[in-house]
């Protein structure tokens, strides 16, 4: 169970440094140790809460005051991805649960196995619950599609609200820099503010 948390952590900062760092840098052309500065009070309250439901109101404060993109794409962009394209909750984390369960019952994934793995942990991810311990629902999924045993979901159950703080720190920031490459393509990302802010100056409102 140590080595399933470590993993899953490993992977999760990975997907956090070269999947958002390289949107943010190829894409979007932002710095994104400036950008990572600026939603770190998202950050933590997506880590503390576990929930991308109440994560919701400070990652729209952060996304419009933060990142300066526009309330319209904010608005649209933070609802949605609230509830849909869990990176970490329906992608990495069944991923890492199938690979466990194959190793502990002793069975040998096969390289059609693996991307079956990869095409349902996709799918998978596009409809989670924002709240506490939706990844379950998805980890069943890949489990049944892959003929594995439901009962590995069982073994990493008393770790993996410590993973979900993760997890869910993860697909809070995919909302962030979806509504900054959103902007960025309509033209309402003011890029100069962006830039130009003192990040210790900003202050969110508490309400």
């Amino acid at each position: 169970l140590g080595s399933v948390i470590v993993t899953s952590y490993v992977g999760l900062i990975v997907h956090f440094v070269l999947i958002f760092g390289g949107l943010l840098l190829l894409v979007a052309k932002v710095n994104p140790l400036r950008f990572f500065r600026k939603v770190y009070p998202m950050l933590v309250v997506a880590f503390t809460t576990r929930s991308s439901y109440a994560t919701l109101p400070i990652n729209l404060e952060v996304i419009t005051k933060r990142l300066h993109v526009s309330p319209r794409i904010a608005s649209f962009v933070a609802p949605l991805g609230s509830s849909m394209n869990f990176n970490g909750c329906g992608g990495i984390w069944p991923a890492i649960v199938a690979v466990f369960t194959a190793e502990v019952f002793n069975i040998q994934l096969s390289v059609t196995d693996y991307v079956i793995l990869v095409l349902v942990s996709v799918i998978s991810s596009v409809g989670v619950a924002g709240v506490p311990g939706p990844a379950t629902i998805s980890t069943t999924v890949v489990l049944t599609a892959l003929n594995l045993p439901i009962e590995g979901m069982a073994i990493v159950a008393g770790v993996e609200s410590l993973i979900d703080m993760g997890r869910t720190a993860v697909n809070a920031t995919g909302t962030t820099v979806t509504s900054v490459l959103v902007a960025q393509s309509e033209g309402e990302f003011d890029r100069e503010a962006f830039n130009g802010d003192d990040d210790e100056q900003l202050e969110l409102n508490p309400a």
